[in-house]
């Protein structure tokens, strides 16, 4: 493939994201059809079948997207500990309320985690220090990962409401112990 040809189809590819996108704000995701994407990103269903097998791998373009996205923010923020790394998550979130929402209405954001859940297992060490015993990186990413997901599923089926600094605040004062003595 030529480079023209490479950015035609990236720029095809992200016409069938942003519709995907569109049509999740009427349909589930179940209902939305080729036919439908097609529609909506103004491009044959021919291409459609060139570039993908099934609208679950636009899914997945879309969710590599947000990962990016998301790792470029937990970059340029220079995380360094956990809590950061909650709040810098959170606060990607609470930028794009609209979109956490159709996913939840989609019931897609379980589809969402595991794929970051995934994706961060490939790149822990990115995420927790060299020196934890790689025996314990499967858990450290179960906790931290599964952790923040659980806390914004149930920020999202809250409404979102409290902004994500008082959240994260909350929370930190929530799991700091006190030692009794």
């Amino acid at each position: 493939m030529n480079r023209t040809n490479g950015r035609i189809a990236e720029g095809s590819k992200r016409k069938f994201v942003e519709a995907l996108i569109k049509l999740l704000e009427v349909y589930s995701f179940e209902e939305i059809t080729v036919t439908q994407l097609s529609q909506e990103a103004e491009l044959s269903r021919k291409t459609y079948y060139r570039l993908y097998k099934d609208k679950n791998e636009i899914l997945t373009q879309l969710f590599e997207g947000l990962y990016a996205e998301c790792a470029k923010e937990l970059n340029k923020r220079e995380v360094t500990n956990y809590w950061d790394l909650v709040q810098t998550y959170f606060d990607f979130w609470e930028s794009r309320k609209t979109f956490i929402s159709i996913l939840e209405k989609n019931k897609l954001l379980p589809r969402l985690f595991e794929y970051v859940y995934v994706k961060a297992y490939r790149n822990w060490e990115n995420i927790f220090p060299m020196e934890n015993s790689p025996e314990a990186i499967p858990y450290l990413l179960a906790y931290g990962v599964g952790g923040m997901n659980g806390m914004l599923i149930k920020w999202v089926e809250q409404g979102m409401e409290v902004p994500s600094g008082i959240l994260i605040a909350q929370l930190k004062t929530g799991f700091s112990f006190h030692e009794k003595g």
